[in-house]
Parts: C-alpha cells; structure tokens; sequence
C-alpha cells in the first residue's frame, strides 16, 4: 500500500488553496460582497461546500462545460449534485420552458396536455399507474409519508443507516452503537424525538428487516435501491425481492426513491431490476434541472387517494406553484428527449471508462480504496472494499497509520485536496465526496482529463 503522508497531504493542500484564491480575484471580490446581503456570502447554504474558503461565481454554463466570473473554463462533473444531469442550457429543455412562458404562463394553477404525456410516460417507465408532480424530492417524499401512515393508520418510517432522502425529519437520523440519534450538525432539533417516528436497520440485513417489521407497526419502508450518499452501495443478490416480500407480509408500505440512483438509466434501478413499489419518487433531473419532482402511487393508494377531498390543507404537503404547467413541459422535454436509451448508453459508457480508468489507478499506486458506479455516476473511496451497508461506509477504521489523512475536520484534508487540485485543473467535482457525473455532453476527452488530473495528484501524493 502506498504511504501517503499528513504532512505531504497538508503541504500541497495549502499550495492548492493558494493557487485557488490568486487565480480567483472577481470571485473572491464577490464573495465578499455578498457576505454583506447573503447570509454566509451565497443564496444557499450548501454553495459554502466548496473548498478553497469561497465558490467560484458562475459566468454561463453550456452541456458539460461551465465558465466562472474570472474566465476559468471547468469540466463539469458536478452537474448540480445530479440537477444537471441533461446538461446545462439542454435545448430541448430550454426551448420548453421558453415556449411556456411565452404562450401559456408560468404558472396557471390549472392541467395541461403535456401533464396527460409526462403521467403516461412515467407509467411506461416505472410502472406504477398514477402520479402526483411536485417541486422538489423532499416534497414527494413528505408527502410519500404522510400517504402511508394514513393509508395504513400506522406511525412507524422504517429506513437505512446512511440513507439519503432529502429534508425528511424521518430519515435526518442515524444509528451508533445502537443508539438513534439527529444526524450530528444538522439543524434542530427535529420535531419530534426521532425513535418514535423511525426505526433505522442496516442495508444488505435481511434478518434485521424482518425483526424490524415483526411488531406489524411500520407504515412505510424508505429506500433507495442503491444507497449512495455514503458512497454506491449495491444491493446483494435477493435483498429486493426480500425487501418487497417482507413489506407485504407485515403490512407495510414500500416507497423506493430514485433521485440519486436513477443515472443507472432510463428507467432508473427499479426498472432495470423489475422492482415493485407501492410509492415512488424521483426528482433532480428529472425535468432537466427545472424544479420539480414526481411521486408515483399504486393503483389501490392512487384511487383512495383520488376519494379524499381535494383541499390541499387537508393534505399538508406540496405549495402552489407545485404541478405548475413549466415544470411539466420541462419535463416532457427531459424525459422525451434527454433520458433516452441512447444518450444512457453512450453515458454509462463513458461511465465505464472512468470507472476502469480510475480502478487501474488505485491499483498502480498500491492504494487501498475502491472505486463504484451506478450507470452515468462513479465515486472512488478512501476504503479498501466497497462497504455492504451504512456503518461499514460511515464508522471502518481507513487504511492509514495516519488517520487524520482522510478524517480530520468536516471531509478531510485528503478530500479537500482532491477538489481542490481539480478545480484548479479545470474539473469541477462535486463537493464533500469525489462523486463525478457523465451527461449526454460529457466526452471520452473530457472524462480522459480528469483521469490525467488525478494521475498528476497521485503522482505527487505517492512520490
């Protein structure tokens, strides 16, 4: 195994960051400007993620390319953690938002055709046959929730250690050492205590699940079909059909979410492997960047959903602008024209590339971490193995006599200098982990690029 070293990791951290502020006046300039009308200098908090202290202010971006206030050119394999899937300034999708704001608003608070073609196509896709539009995957998944303890008259959320679900109370939580507690750092405190809306069991467990679901009170099974936010980790052969057996059998709802995992393809995971849930969502790219989000519901929750009076404080979940007629045109033009076979094929070729790409690299340099892929999305590891579940991802001991290589502080120097080292490279990944997207624009230069930069980081790391 390759030794890398703190103090090497620190020293071309700190150069980093250096090169990264001196090549970056207009956007450090900005940046403090807005720190006096933004709370923490940007519109949204996540944007404080990227290292090198400040973001690079955004100048126009184009398929897979963006360009930055100071005329920095980047590869872009961020994508908006997965918005941007369908590339930037997609035309199919810009000319459908376009032509709805010119013709027929933005916003009407009334159905169009296009709903009737996004609804039937979804049923193609998914297979489940009716489906609610919202703003965003947190609103689907809310709203996902609510559904099941009605339906169902039970209180429990069943989900997985390290899942990912957006800004849903019940899964902003996570198991240690038996105990459940709010995920350290996160606003709060929830709402209610969380051991009594949630029971947190590990992914890949087929005997947790069924002690967890035995008492007959869960409402609801949360998943994705591959968990991803703590690293891709891939369901074990009979897990699903488990899971979907299991659900059945003591009464519970199945709600699969596949707003990260649906870059495996059109049909994201649930279609590839033929999954049957009783509640869906999926949200991000799925209108090309444009918010929105689609919840899909059986046939038996969709027409007891269709008897309750349609009054939306009754139902306590969406907003106005939720379903509005742009979103649906948005997504027409993502979903016809976008999230083809044939531009999936071409991206998880290329996804394939990066993958061996970066595998031949960790085994050139003798490291001991691992490198995953769903489809269009690849993300390498500081780890020896790909873990089964969330606490193998969140709590194995790294490979490194000198731990705080890849754990002090929030990400780690280690990952700091990788973000950084790329930017200043022109390859923007996206922040907190090494998650790198292929969109229909993406090239086998541009993926080629980023190897050659992280051959040169290694290079360096090792030498």
């Amino acid at each position: 195994m390759a030794k890398i070293t703190l103090e090497r990791v620190k020293g071309l951290r700190d150069r980093e960051r250096h090169r990264y502020r001196e090549e970056r006046p207009r956007s450090l300039e900005l940046f403090g400007r807005a720190k006096r009308s933004l709370a923490g200098g940007v519109p949204m908090s996540w944007m404080r993620i990227w290292p090198g202290g400040f973001p690079v202010f955004l100048k126009k971006a184009k398929g897979s390319r963006v360009w930055d206030v100071d005329g920095h050119e980047y590869v872009d394999l961020c994508l908006g953690d997965t918005g941007a899937l369908c590339g930037h300034g997609n035309p199919h999708v810009a000319e459908a938002v376009c032509r709805q704001a010119r013709e027929g608003g933005l916003t009407t608070l009334l159905p169009t055709e296009d709903a009737l073609w996004v609804g039937e196509e979804l049923t193609r896709r998914f297979g489940l046959p009716r489906w609610q539009i919202l703003m965003t995957a947190s609103d689907a998944n809310r709203m996902a929730l609510k559904i099941a303890r009605e339906f169902t008259g039970k209180r429990i959320t069943l989900a997985f250690n390290g899942c990912y679900h957006g800004t849903v109370d019940e899964t902003l939580c996570v198991e240690i050492m038996g105990h459940l507690i709010p995920i350290p750092g996160m606003m709060g405190p929830l709402i209610t205590d969380p051991s009594t809306t949630t029971r947190l069991i590990e992914f890949n467990d087929v005997d947790a699940l069924e002690k967890a679901l035995a008492p007959g009170d869960v409402a609801c099974v949360i998943t994705e079909p591959v968990l991803t936010n703590v690293g891709i980790i891939h369901p074990e052969p009979g897990f699903h059909e488990a899971l979907r057996e299991l659900a059945r059998k003591h009464g519970a709802l199945l709600l699969i979410d596949e707003t990260h995992s649906m870059c495996a393809g059109p049909r994201g995971v649930t279609g590839e492997m033929g999954l049957e849930p009783d509640l869906f969502t999926v949200g991000k790219f799925i209108a090309g960047g444009y918010p929105a989000a689609a919840l899909g519901l059986s046939e038996e929750i969709g027409g007891w959903l269709e008897e309750r009076r349609p009054w939306h404080n009754f139902y306590g979940f969406g907003g106005t602008l939720s379903g509005n007629p742009t979103a649906i045109a948005a997504m027409r033009a993502a979903l016809e024209h976008v999230l083809t076979e044939e531009n999936f094929d071409r991206m998880k070729e290329l996804g394939r590339r990066m993958e061996e790409g970066l595998a031949k690299l960790i085994e050139v340099y003798e490291l001991d971490w691992y490198v995953s892929r769903i489809g269009c999305r690849v993300e390498f590891r500081f780890l020896p193995h790909p873990p089964k579940n969330g606490s193998e991802a969140l709590f194995t001991e790294v490979p490194y006599n000198a731990v705080d290589v890849v754990s002090e502080g929030l990400t780690g120097p280690l990952d700091e200098l990788i973000h950084l080292y790329c930017a200043n490279r022109g390859v923007l990944l996206t922040p907190v982990h090494e998650m790198a997207l292929v969109g229909p624009d993406t090239t086998a230069e541009d993926v080629d690029h980023y190897l050659g930069v992280i051959r040169e980081l290694l290079t360096e790391l090792t030498g």
